[in-house]
């Protein structure tokens, strides 16, 4: 049951970290799984016992993950598309939802007066992010070249790093460098082909079903993808964990900042709106209502508040 539990939290975040302006990391700080994740990452390589105990956790956790962003790429997209607003409330529901758990780790310790000004300072960064976000058109290439292939892993690398911090979408900072459609695009793609390859396999055999399934370009550009989170989540995880160590209020507060900032940044984002050119009717409001509070439960029951 615990490893059901992991696979849905990891799905979770994965869903969370294919929309822009929702962050993955504060997501995982609401199911309670932040703090073991970055214990993991940061401990895994120590010794046979380590390896054992954490490296299963990264495993099952990213299994659900990787899951979460391949079965609802597309459903998501849809539900962006057509029921923007329902979709969006959810997740502020989620996000919404781990406020209280946030705040109970930030006020572990004695609050002080200046730790706020952390908060201010999170709070701040996002909204500032959100004045940034210009429309992007990128689409998947058909051909994959050595440059554009270091160039999604750069720009992986930069926004899997942030995807761990809470309050900071990692799909948000893939807008502000022009591969959030591009990686979007391409995971639909390689889904598409990978469907495809197996219905060859019967007709035209293995070697050659497994040669069309090589020359697909998406295929390249998931390597990269691939390769640039792991270099940007070991990359920051490190850091996390000794700015807990060092300024564990600090830094809880600045966490809180962020996902405040994340909820408004949500709230008046254009992409919540998107399905309602031309307003919205009672119907979008009443099942964003219904939304939101689902996203508070699920939020509250899987982070563990009771």
């Amino acid at each position: 049951m615990d490893t059901v539990i992991l696979i849905l939290k990891g799905m979770l975040m994965g869903v969370a970290n294919i929309i822009p302006g929702v962050s993955g990391g504060t997501i995982a700080v609401g199911l309670h799984i932040f703090d073991p994740l970055i214990e993991a990452v940061n401990n895994f390589y120590r010794g046979k016992e380590n390896f054992k105990k954490y490296f299963r956790f990264i495993c099952v956790l990213y299994i659900g993950r990787f899951a979460g962003i391949g079965i609802f790429s597309k459903l998501i997209k849809y539900c962006l598309e057509s029921y923007s607003f329902p979709t969006c409330m959810f997740f502020v529901g989620l996000v919404v939802g781990s406020i209280p758990l946030i705040y109970g780790k930030a006020k572990e310790k004695e609050i002080k007066s200046k730790y706020f000004i952390a908060a201010a300072i999170g709070f701040l960064i996002v909204m500032g992010m959100s004045l940034l976000k210009e429309p992007e058109t990128a689409a998947a290439a058909n051909t994959v070249s050595i440059g554009f292939f270091f160039k999604m892993l750069i720009c992986t690398v930069i926004s899997s790093a942030v995807m761990v911090i809470p309050g900071i979408s990692g799909s948000f900072v893939m807008v502000l460098l022009g591969t959030y459609t591009t990686v979007i695009t391409t995971i639909s793609d390689l889904i598409d082909a990978a469907g495809a390859f197996f219905v060859n396999i019967g007709s035209i055999g293995f070697v050659s079903a497994a040669g069309e399934f090589l020359s697909c370009s998406a295929l390249y550009i998931i390597i990269a993808v691939c390769i640039g989170a792991v270099i940007g989540i070991l990359s920051v995880a490190k850091l996390i964990e000794i700015l807990f160590k060092k300024a564990y209020s600090y830094t809880y507060f600045a966490i809180l900042g962020l996902v405040l900032g994340s909820v408004i940044s949500l709230l008046t984002d254009t992409l919540t709106y998107q399905s309602y050119p031309e307003g919205m009717g009672i119907l979008p409001v009443v099942w964003g209502v219904v939304t939101l509070a689902a996203g508070v439960v699920i939020s509250l029951f899987l982070g563990g508040e009771k």
